[in-house]
């Protein structure tokens, strides 16, 4: 009934008025506890891709250098040590939420606070009266354009994150989306902030012009290997840096050997922009390393499941729901296949609909075996949304290597129950996600456990 009568609102009324609501309710929360975000550090991911990856490995850093910190990510929280999962289904929490979130941490004297900020949030000015003092920017490519009005407003919304008390801004130096945001943030700056002159931009990737940069990687299953190399330039103000000796690469300093245990080409990107943070915030090299190499997996992302001996084939549960992030996991996943791999996907409602047929003809693309299933309908019939995420799948013949199962603890348990020895089944769409969303209804789920629950049938014997 609720979700139904938001949806009729807002065709009702003008979104002028609709985003008018959305601050007033963002300033009275903050107004309500007292303004928190201005009395605390905060660091602010934001971007398309990776940023709850991201926001996971800043969280580590900042803990493994002491720091009693605070997060809030799509998929999980911590709040001085204690780590739970995330149920509330946003990756930005609504603002009495946000603002009674970062008045415990004040309260339990945090350091610092990093929060996942999608572009959704910040156009419904829910992190109202939080001031961000780092921002990162993971990446930008076109998307939710279901909700923003083109690819600019999409790119330019990230500017609401920069504020007076922001000094540093890490950005993804080979999206091509980005010069274009920084030039808008520097014209921003010059405007607002008078100590423009103090704003510190650090960009990463995997192109020279970068200031952090990686060489010599290494990529296997269960591990991903790189070097980090900080260039010099007149923004190398960060102490940790002076300690280490030029590497001859680009003359630029070398950080060592980094190890990240969770898997993938694309995950590089989240590490060096986590890594950038560390060292803006003052973090030895060698504690960021540390951190690095002991997070071995984020909930719901390249997450394997695992039985026991007896399970000859492995299962992997991730988030990806978009082209875009489909085609890294498969690219990650698909060299490690020693057999068959077995996709199992859906399409969620009431957003972007070109998405769904892009997706099913990726899984076409890399998988033997593709079961498409029910994801999020939200207000939408899932059997249209199933319908067309096949149409994308040209390759494959309904009832051999092609499947339609609505029920998606049927269709997972079907996955399970074909894999085979050296096969891989890759379950995409919710991750860590504790609720489906079908019509008025928020229905407790979890694809792990369903997982965990087949495979202990499959081996029961």
């Amino acid at each position: 009934m609720l979700y139904g009568l938001k949806l009729f609102l807002k065709k009702l009324l003008p979104y002028s008025f609709v985003l008018f609501t959305h601050k007033l309710r963002a300033q009275v929360a903050a107004f309500y506890y007292g303004f928190p975000g201005k009395r605390i550090k905060v660091i602010g991911v934001a971007g398309t891709k990776g940023k709850t990856t991201t926001t996971n490995l800043v969280a580590g850093i900042l803990e493994e250098a002491e720091f009693n910190v605070a997060m809030f990510s799509t998929a999980n929280m911590k709040m001085a040590g204690e780590e739970s999962l995330n149920t509330i289904k946003l990756t930005t929490p609504s603002p009495f939420f946000l603002q009674k979130f970062l008045t415990e941490a004040a309260r339990k004297k945090c350091d610092w606070v990093v929060i996942e900020v999608s572009s959704h949030a910040l156009k419904q000015h829910r992190l109202y009266g939080v001031d961000f003092k780092t921002v990162v920017i993971t990446n930008l490519m076109p998307d939710h354009l279901d909700y923003h009005k083109d690819a600019a407003e999409y790119r330019d919304i990230h500017l609401k994150m920069i504020g007076d008390k922001t000094e540093t801004v890490i950005i993804n130096g080979d999206d091509k989306q980005i010069p274009n945001l920084k030039s808008q943030i520097i014209n921003k700056s010059q405007i607002s902030n008078p100590k423009f002159s103090k704003l510190i931009f650090l960009s990463f990737g995997f192109g020279e012009h970068n200031d952090l940069r990686c060489r010599n990687i290494e990529i296997s299953k269960d591990e991903t290997k790189f070097r980090a190399v900080f260039k010099n330039s007149p923004r190398e103000i960060i102490s940790p840096l002076a300690k280490f000796p030029q590497s001859g690469i680009s003359q630029g300093k070398n950080l060592g050997e980094f190890a990240l245990k969770i898997p993938g080409k694309f995950n590089i990107y989240n590490a060096l922009a986590a890594i950038a943070v560390g060292l803006s915030a003052d973090i030895d090299p060698q504690k960021i390393k540390n951190a690095l190499g002991k997070i071995k997996s984020v909930p719901g992302r390249m997450e394997r499941i695992f039985a026991g001996e007896k399970q000859e084939f492995e299962v992997i549960v991730d988030y990806a729901h978009s082209p875009d992030s489909l085609k890294n996991v498969y690219e990650a996943v698909k060299p490690y296949v020693k057999n068959r791999l077995i996709a199992v996907l859906g399409g969620t409602g009431d957003r972007d609909k070109t998405y769904r047929a892009k997706a099913g003809a990726l899984a076409d693309q890399f998988s033997d075996i593709v079961i498409v299933t029910n994801e999020d309908p939200y207000s939408e019939d899932p059997e249209d949304i199933m319908e067309q995420v096949i149409s994308g799948i040209k390759n494959k013949i309904l009832g051999k290597n092609l499947f339609r199962i609505l029920d998606r603890k049927e269709a997972i348990v079907m996955a399970i129950g074909l894999a085979q020895k050296g096969d891989m089944i890759l379950i995409t769409g919710k991750g860590s996600e504790q609720f489906m969303v079908w019509g008025e209804k928020k229905i407790p789920w979890d694809d792990r456990k369903i997982v965990g629950e087949a495979l202990k049938e499959k081996f029961k014997k």
